[in-house]
């Protein structure tokens, strides 16, 4: 009877076991979930050094979301009894899942946020086997063409770029849900080209319009869904970030693409005396304000200081009374105390042992973004990111915020003084055009190098000091002085933090704009091209203006008119958003091919076996000097000094692929160098050691053959003479080949080389069609302009068509004349840079060289045969682009 007994015994005991076993597999599910989000907050350190989270507060979260989760469930009447195991895990994921994304959106900054979202989204997908690795590989790299020659002719070229082209060719192999979409463009263009140009004909976006053809009927939903995103990467990079998002909202939810408003109150309620809470700043944004107002209505002393040299004795002396009297402190630009830091974070871990810690207090610390914050204490705290407001209503209204509503109602004070003006019409209108000038310089940025080609941070207090130079100047003075003014606030305040020439010029431009007798004077005067808003309001009360302020676009919907900017300028800033995505992302996976069955060590040797192929020989230097003996002139330094630096480049690059294919096979030890060489070719990038000689912004595929172009322009030179026609960008350093031209000029004439100028001479003619060089000067091809178009019938610039980014140049012919016989009427002063970057290293600059461009007459359009139209359009020419 025992020995049965125990056998029925371990017989229960195993059945018992089989059922835990079971009930606890099926929550590995959380618990995988649970693991890919973490790794996925783990990411976010390599995106920015203050994104740091801790395993134990991941931990805790975890356990919240169990609690919270099974609450909800309670909440819900009946549905604790219906509920089943699946059912449960599926409800506790959904549940964790939105926690982490409300919790860490506070943490990061506004840019971050879409791609936080669909790092989630993508991470999920894959461990659910939802997508094809291929295609994700391809969504975020692209197709990449090493040898255009090889691959089909594009059908559609008056519509649709190279770079597109590539990208579809590359589709097509992609697999069988793409078979035959390359051929659909041969078969299809007119529907392809109505879907590409939708929006910009008054439709729908083309990310929300079914395609021509029978594209998407392979697949689940889900890989539908992100096929589509595929083709949108393809054809408009621009919608990109438009896609991505309803992608993520279509398979995750809405939820996942509102990120919650940021609460204070809530933060403060999760924090803990020895949890700090760090506000992670950026340009333009103090959170001491609001944090002083906060602690004013919970009725609690705020103690301060400003971290910097010597201010660390007073920090702790306030730290120590504020543990035990119950205040808060707040640390100011922690990133000034770097050193000190490592000592706050052990006076707050004594914190868990003291006793006499007030449940009260609190820390608060503010800092700029850096890797040398203690990684220690920013995963122990509680991370608040704090930017500026976005958009010319926010800002404007954020401006008045500062102007005190009584003192602006009772500005009639005839002797001015305490805050008060003696004009106050004048005053109110300069006012808001000031508001204005503020907001537009500010909000510019978004525009990027449209924008400004230096960002600036401007803030609050140059604003201020504007107001009351303004209430100064027109009590002082009995006619308004708009000259000393504009002056003023221009040139010295803003214009103070300006560093380049040409931005400076821009902040000229606006400030000419804005202050005019027209501003005081003409009722409801617009400041922007846009004439449905942006108007000087009548004068009136203080809540009238907040009243109008109030009534403008909202964030994210001001027109590029405003700022004086074409519509394209939109596409471009989208465009830049979209690729700073997909680079993010490409960056934080593994190493992965983008083809089936191929890893990665194969697909990398093979692109150099690829990339050796095409890589040009060096030069013989000694032969070409030679050859070139007799010729003395400056053209010939030039010649011999770009030969010597591409040789430098091609031994760089050479040595680089044969060390990485005989480490790749084994045969020697691949070094960080060729670590960097390696990931640059797994992600198409051009690896920073080939970029010494020239920077460029190219993709790896695109930037061999503009590579291999430059060597031909230099070959050809040595072998037969000067070109007729110089293509500039083929020069690592274009300001020596000018220099050279004026010197050559300035020797034969017996003209002293500083009172030369350039006389620009757009040709009719095309390069085949010349006969030859002219006899002063050169002829130079390879411009991109930018924020423009030539108009090709009537010799001037003009308006870019939509979606037209770049217009390719004629020919220009560069020469030389005296500089006092310059032409300055009717020119535009159009700057020339390198590359769309348009600042770079002080021995390394974009900046070339002003080039003056025909404007159109005045009696056709007057805003556009003004400089500052194109000045405010940050029209330019580039010698090469980033594709």
């Amino acid at each position: 009877g025992t020995s049965e007994h125990v056998k029925n015994q371990i017989k229960e005991t195993e059945e018992t076991s089989k059922k835990i076993n079971e009930s606890r597999n099926q929550y590995r599910l959380a618990a995988v979930r649970a693991s890919v989000l973490f790794f996925v907050l783990n990411d976010l350190a390599k995106i920015d050094p203050m994104y740091e989270f801790s395993l134990q507060w991941y931990n805790d979260l975890f356990k919240a979301s169990i609690d919270d989760s099974k609450l909800a469930k309670k909440r819900s009447k009946g549905r604790q009894k219906q509920m089943t195991t699946s059912k449960r895990i599926r409800e506790l994921n959904n549940w964790h899942t939105e926690s982490v994304y409300k919790t860490i959106c506070h943490s990061l900054f506004e840019r971050h946020k879409l791609l936080f979202s669909f790092l989630i989204c993508a991470a999920i997908l894959k461990q659910d086997v939802k997508i094809i690795p291929e295609e994700f590989t391809f969504f975020l790299r692209g197709g990449v063409v090493l040898d255009r020659k090889k691959r089909g002719p594009n059908p559609c070229v008056d519509w649709l770029s190279e770079e597109a082209w590539d990208n579809i060719s590359e589709l097509d192999k992609l697999g069988s849900a793409f078979a035959g979409f390359s051929s659909s463009f041969e078969q299809q263009s007119s529907e392809w080209q109505e879907w590409y140009q939708s929006d910009m004909k008054g439709g729908l976006p083309p990310e929300n319009l079914e395609f021509p053809g029978d594209l998407m009927t392979k697949g689940t939903e889900c890989e539908k869904q992100f096929r589509r995103m595929l083709i949108v990467r393809c054809l408009r990079p621009d919608r990109v970030n438009y896609a991505t998002t309803r992608f993520v909202s279509e398979t995750m939810g809405e939820q996942y693409t509102q990120p919650p408003p940021f609460d204070l109150s809530e933060t403060c309620k999760t924090s803990k005396p020895h949890m700090p809470v760090i506000f992670v700043l950026s340009p333009g944004s103090d959170p001491t304000q609001m944090l002083t107002d906060f602690a004013r209505d919970k009725k609690i002393i705020l103690t301060q200081v400003a971290l910097g040299q010597g201010q660390a004795p007073i920090a702790e002396k306030l730290f120590n009374e504020g543990v035990t009297a119950g205040n808060w402190v707040l640390l100011a630009n922690c990133h000034l105390s770097i050193q000190w830091l490592p000592t706050l974070e052990g006076m707050i871990m004594s914190l868990r042992d003291r006793k006499d810690v007030h449940p009260k207090f609190r820390l608060w610390l503010s800092s700029d973004p850096t890797p040398k914050f203690p990684i220690a204490l920013l995963q122990s705290s509680i991370k608040i990111t704090t930017e500026p407001p976005r958009g010319l209503r926010s800002i404007m209204l954020r401006m008045y915020s500062y102007i005190p509503e009584d003192k602006f109602n009772r500005m009639e004070n005839k002797r001015g003084g305490g805050g008060l003006c003696n004009k106050p019409d004048q005053y109110r209108n300069l006012l808001f055009a000031l508001t204005f000038f503020h907001a537009v310089l500010v909000e510019r940025k978004k525009f990027l190098t449209l924008g400004w080609n230096i960002p600036y941070a401007f803030n609050d207090s140059d604003f201020l000091v504007c107001d009351n130079l303004l209430r100064y100047y027109l009590n002082e003075n009995e006619e308004t002085p708009l000259e000393a003014l504009k002056y003023l606030i221009a040139q010295a305040l803003y214009g103070g933090r300006v560093t380049d020439e040409i931005d400076r010029r821009l902040l000229g431009v606006y400030i000419e704009q804005y202050f005019t007798p027209n501003t005081i004077h003409v009722k409801n005067c617009p400041l922007s091209q846009n004439r449905t808003h942006y108007r000087v309001p009548p004068p009136g009360r203080y809540d009238s203006y907040i009243k109008y302020i109030s009534s403008l676009p909202p964030p994210g919907a001001d027109p590029p008119e405003a700022f004086g900017q074409h519509p394209n300028a939109d596409i471009t800033m989208q465009q830049e958003g979209a690729k700073l995505l997909l680079d993010t992302v490409m960056s934080l996976q593994p190493r992965v091919t983008g083809k089936k069955g191929q890893s990665s060590e194969a697909f990398v040797l093979g692109m150099a076996k690829q990339l050796e192929k095409r890589l040009p020989r060096p030069f013989d230097k000694d032969a070409i000097d030679k050859r070139l003996e007799k010729d003395l002139s400056p053209l010939k330094t030039v010649l011999l000094q770009e030969v010597e630096r591409y040789n430098v480049i091609l031994f760089t690059i050479a040595k680089s692929l044969k060390d990485l294919q005989d480490g790749i096979r084994g045969l020697i030890v691949i070094s960080s160098e060729l670590e960097t060489v390696f990931e640059s070719l797994m992600r198409n990038k051009v690896p920073s050691t080939w970029k010494k000689g020239y920077y460029s912004l190219k993709p790896l595929s695109s930037w061999m053959t503009d590579l291999n172009d430059r060597i031909k322009q230099l070959q050809t030179w040595s072998e037969t003479g000067p070109p007729r026609v110089f293509w500039l960008s083929g020069f690592t350093f274009p300001n020596g080949f000018l220099t050279a031209i004026l010197q050559t000029y300035a020797r034969v004439n017996a003209a002293p080389i500083d009172t030369l100028g350039w006389e620009f001479i757009v040709q009719r003619e095309e390069e085949k069609t010349l006969s030859g060089p002219p006899k002063d000067g050169a002829y130079i091809k390879g411009f991109y302009l930018e924020g423009a178009q030539w108009d090709v019938d009537n010799w001037y610039l003009d308006e870019p068509l939509p979606m037209q980014l770049y217009c390719e140049m004629p020919i220009i012919h560069f020469k030389p004349v005296d500089g006092k016989k310059a032409k300055d009427k009717g020119m535009y002063a159009c700057p020339v840079y390198r590359y769309p970057i348009r600042t770079g290293p002080r021995e390394n600059p974009s900046y070339v060289i002003s080039v003056k461009l025909r404007l159109p007459p005045v009696t056709t359009n007057s805003m556009k045969s003004s400089p500052s139209f194109w000045i405010k359009r940050g029209t330019a020419l580039l010698l090469s682009l980033s594709n």
